[in-house]
């Protein structure tokens, strides 16, 4: 799955402060638990821990393209992997563990990959 928004995300970092951040987090995180989980809490909480963390450390991430291309790949697998386990554990999954990573987090990151090598550049002229 594409986690374009995560993109979003990361350059936005630049232009807003901590607090108003942490709410688009919220409000994305909201908005992919309705239409993707029918329920409220995991996509929210997700996004808000993963948006706090990468608040935290965009000095870090954005001392060059590697580190940003690491940093995306780090939220998707985040991400898919943590949605994966918590909606493991409240019932709304029953595949198992391999069948996960070999058919939906390996082609997330790799397309996740993708976007950020072919977007990364637009980003860039927008926000840095």
């Amino acid at each position: 799955m594409s986690h374009f928004i995560f993109i979003f995300l990361l350059f936005e970092t630049i232009e807003v402060s901590e607090y108003l951040f942490l709410v688009y987090c919220l409000f994305i995180g909201l908005i992919y638990d309705i239409y993707f989980f029918h329920l409220v809490g995991i996509a929210s909480l997700l996004f808000v821990i993963i948006g706090a963390i990468i608040y935290k450390n965009n000095a870090i991430i954005f001392s060059n393209r590697w580190t940003r291309l690491l940093a995306i790949l780090m939220m998707t697998f985040s991400f898919e992997f943590g949605s994966f386990l918590l909606a493991q554990m409240i019932g709304l999954t029953a595949e198992s563990i391999t069948v996960f990573i070999v058919y939906g987090l390996v082609p997330s990151m790799i397309l996740n990959c993708l976007w950020m090598l072919v977007f990364q550049f637009i980003f860039e002229k927008i926000y840095l």
